[in-house]
């Protein structure tokens, strides 16, 4: 007579507890110089929240006229010829002062261990559990990393959908060979300036080009995005699908570059380092996007990523209590159960933005992503100081 699963009861569930399968190795983009450190944020403030100020450029010295009025708008700093004002010019330079709000999250993570599990597998319950919990912490701190950049993108994109451009060029600044601050900081990978269907994407690199320049075309119009100032490096995030067409146009470098304890495998001579993850990939859907597609729903965008080193900041928050133990001795039949919890928190905050979702709960994965519609971050500074780029590309 066949026995069915359910009919084993504990025994049952004892051995399937303990089938430990092995880890996905997957590059985590939290263990690379993507992350920094800035020393006004406090992890462990007394609120869900905690701000940032700081200085804005000086303003533009008031120039012509009597007594002509200040002007605190910052960041063009005009010269003024002396000789040319009045002895009554009295304007004098400003600044003006912004601040950055940041948001804190804690985890936690349980597990249960029995004691008839581990006389039955002879394996260590409690060391498989520890095992789980430094994994999912790693985990979780790389996805909400992603989720970040995502809820960046999102405000990009949204920047650029009220723009309601005709053109890439009117609605991104990386597009763009201005420093409008009020473009999106993004890039588009496609030939024609002309907003059009989503045809009109391209890919990020191009596999019928018959010289590497023209290959890597848009990579090298996509750090220009920076303008005047030329990173001495990038990062490149990319799905696994982008790095094989990035392979098969021959674009990698012979070398590889070692960061730390990270080898990272680089384009154009070591300018780009670039980093492929599986869990990366990805893609808008099939969704209208005006600074994309006009009304057309498109449903071929993908998109990937360049950042400067700290471009994302991250600090960890201390717990009271990280590690704790719960024994209860009359479950199972009184063979015993312990219940083990982990506790971890960190603030994750993109530089240059300002969290603007809920502001008296830990944040979330999706908090941190926001939507296209209702993006949850905004930008607070100028674009240069800007160090995460997404590029829209097929």
């Amino acid at each position: 007579m066949a026995i069915s699963s359910s009919a084993f009861g504990t025994l049952n569930k004892a051995i399937s507890a303990y089938s430990d399968e092995m880890y996905t190795r997957a590059k985590k983009i939290v263990s690379t110089s993507i992350i920094g450190q800035d020393a006004q944020i406090k992890a462990d403030g007394e609120d869900f929240i905690g701000q940032v100020r700081f200085y804005k450029p000086l303003g533009a010295y008031a120039v012509g006229g009597v007594n002509a009025t200040e002007n605190v708008a910052g960041s063009n700093n005009a010269v003024v010829n002396v000789a040319s004002q009045d002895e009554n010019h009295g304007g004098t330079t400003n600044i003006q002062t912004e601040v950055q709000t940041y948001i804190k999250t804690v985890r936690t993570h349980g597990a249960n261990e029995y004691l008839v599990q581990s006389v039955i597998s002879g394996e260590d319950g409690l060391a498989k559990i520890a095992r789980d919990f430094a994994e999912t912490r790693a985990e979780d701190e790389d996805q909400s990393l992603r989720s970040c950049l995502a809820g960046v993108m999102n405000t990009e994109l949204k920047t650029a959908n009220d723009l309601a451009g005709s053109t890439y060029s009117e609605a991104f600044a990386g597009n763009s060979v201005d420093g409008d601050n009020s473009k999106a900081f993004a890039y588009v990978a496609a030939s024609s300036d002309t907003v059009g269907t989503g045809s009109s994407l391209e890919g990020l690199v191009d596999l019928t080009a018959s010289s590497p320049g023209q290959r890597v075309e848009h990579l090298i119009r996509a750090m220009g995005a920076w303008s005047d100032y030329t990173p001495d490096f990038v990062y490149l995030v990319v799905s696994p699908e982008v790095y094989l067409d990035i392979k098969v146009a021959n674009l990698v470098d012979d070398e590889r570059i070692t960061d730390g304890n990270i080898s990272f495998e680089t384009l154009l001579g070591g300018v780009i380092r670039v980093i492929v993850s599986r869990n990366f990939g990805q893609g808008l859907g099939a969704v209208t996007h005006a600074a994309l597609s006009g009304v057309t729903s498109i449903t071929t965008a993908k998109v990937s990523y360049m950042m400067l080193p700290g471009s994302i900041f991250m600090h960890s928050t201390s717990i009271a209590n990280p590690v704790a133990m719960d024994r209860n001795e009359s479950v199972g039949s009184g063979s015993g159960r312990t219940t083990a919890w982990y506790r971890w928190g960190y603030v994750m905050h993109a530089r240059g933005y300002s969290f603007a979702g809920t502001q008296d709960a830990f944040a979330t994965n999706a908090s941190y992503a926001g939507t296209a519609a209702t993006p949850t971050w905004t930008r607070k500074v100028d674009l240069l100081n800007l160090g995460i780029l997404p590029i829209f590309h097929a």
